[in-house]
């Protein structure tokens, strides 16, 4: 089930459409089958809070954390690297990984974005998703941490990510056993 959260997460940090508002009833009928109360609370919540926004206001608010945010962008290697060159080795490495496990990543969007991460987390095996997540975790963390400071309510999605993962193995504790 976890693996399907991932794709709703990835779905639910994409850039605001119209198509998107029309497919929310549908997302949250399938959060209602979530055992965890935690991620099913934090997904609906979401999903409360962007049907209450207009679809202008939604987007601006997506943009204000997302595109004009350095901290904030969901590109999980930029943090750490911004434009730097070996930001690039990074991201041709990413790619390979993708297709090592039959992913096939388009030149759409870059390997690092996080809603490619979790696309791809939904459709591998859970250990393959942790492996990558865990790679990860620590600039997923730092972009929780500053939505929460901004107080963006796409903190949710990060904390029904971070329980996803936790059940599935990737937590704090484990990562500092690698």
């Amino acid at each position: 089930m976890n693996q399907r959260i991932y794709q709703l997460i990835s779905f639910l940090l994409n850039y605001p459409t119209e198509e998107m508002i029309d497919i929310l009833p549908e997302i949250e009928m399938e959060v209602e089958g979530q055992s965890n109360s935690q991620i099913k609370g934090n997904i609906k919540q979401f999903i409360q809070q962007s049907k209450e926004m207009s679809l202008d206001d939604w987007i601006m608010h997506y943009i204000e954390h997302f595109d004009f945010g350095k901290l904030t962008n969901l590109y999980v290697t930029y943090l750490k690297l911004g434009e730097q060159r070996e930001r690039g080795l990074e991201l041709l490495k990413l790619k390979k990984y993708y297709e090592a496990h039959g992913f096939e990543v388009t030149d759409k969007e870059l390997p690092d974005y996080l809603p490619v991460i979790l696309e791809f987390a939904a459709n591998v095996p859970v250990e393959v998703s942790n492996e990558l997540l865990a790679m990860h975790h620590q600039a997923i963390g730092e972009i929780h941490g500053k939505l929460v400071e901004n107080n963006s309510y796409y903190r949710l999605l990060f904390e029904a990510l971070f329980l996803c993962m936790e059940e599935n193995g990737v937590t704090a504790a484990a990562l500092d056993e690698a």
